[in-house]
């Protein structure tokens, strides 16, 4: 998801500098909006993550450092 996420984010600044050179509202406007969607992308995904916890991120407790 993180690689969707990155794509999102580069759509939406390229977006929102073409609006600030352009000087085009409805451009900047628009960036913001894919920005606000990158950002709302970790929320539908939140419940997999708290209900089994990160992948990999399981530690044994015998693994303490030496």
């Amino acid at each position: 998801m993180l690689e969707w996420k990155v794509r999102v984010f580069t759509v939406g600044a390229a977006m929102a500098l073409m609006g600030i050179f352009l000087e085009q509202r409805w451009l900047t406007g628009a960036a913001i909006a894919v920005l606000v969607a990158g950002a709302l992308l970790r929320f539908p995904f939140s419940s997999d993550a708290a209900e089994g916890g990160e992948p990999g991120s399981t530690e044994e407790e015998g693994d303490a450092e030496d």
